[in-house]
């Protein structure tokens, strides 16, 4: 009776981690179906909006061609973003005890937030009558967003599925290319700002500080401390 007893609750426990590794590679399964869909349709603008990171005529000439090609586009890989962003912070946060009840709750949170900064991006837009650098504001801060979410998605892969601890190590990489990007947004945003539609230092700054630093602090002081 004993032993039963404890082979049942061992058949049990296996049934849960069966089901845990089974609804995260679900979930990967569909995020690298969306990467396939991109590549095997949509290559060239997909390529444009790599490069866009990297030079301004790029960004220039994605957004004048915007069409129905160019909004499935960027559905898909803001898709893509969401997916790989909820799926490392609530790894990173979580870590082993993470079930999908906890990654549903930070794909949420993760969602609300970006379309809560678009929505405040565009607001000021209409509030300054500056609807052209909204636009702008939007197009380049997802973008990087956007970009760096599909290059996540190789370490959210290992994060999941590495038959070693590799955790650690994933995550320094991880945190040094989100710097990294967000450095180069922070350059872009200020260029335009600026030196495009002269913009006054102190609430460009104001704005990078709240909605571009201050969440990957929150992050790191979430994760490291």
């Amino acid at each position: 009776m004993g032993k039963a007893i404890i082979k049942h609750i061992f058949a049990k426990d296996k049934k849960i981690k069966l089901t845990y590794s089974d609804t995260f590679f679900i979930i990967l399964t569909f995020d690298l179906l969306l990467i396939a869909l991109l590549k095997a349709f949509y290559q060239k603008f997909t390529k444009q909006l790599f490069l866009s990171v990297f030079a301004q005529r790029y960004a220039n000439q994605y957004l004048k061609e915007e069409n129905a090609f160019t909004e499935r586009v960027t559905f898909l890989v803001t898709t893509i973003m969401l997916i790989n962003v909820s799926l490392f912070l609530a790894k990173t946060i979580f870590g082993d005890s993470l079930n999908p009840f906890d990654f549903w709750n930070v794909f949420i949170f993760t969602t609300i937030f970006f379309f809560s900064k678009a929505i405040i991006i565009r607001l000021l837009g209409h509030v300054f009558i500056l609807k052209a650098l909204a636009k702008l504001g939007v197009y380049f801060s997802f973008l990087f967003d956007r970009v760096m979410g599909i290059i996540l998605f190789p370490i959210v892969v290992l994060l999941f599925f590495s038959p070693i601890n590799s955790s650690p190590i994933l995550l320094v990489f991880s945190v040094v290319i989100i710097a990294l990007f967000l450095l180069i947004k922070i350059f872009w945003l200020w260029k335009i700002g600026i030196g495009g539609f002269g913009l006054s230092r102190y609430y460009l700054f104001l704005y990078l500080c709240t909605l571009e630093i201050l969440p990957l602090l929150v992050f790191t002081k979430v994760v490291f401390y």
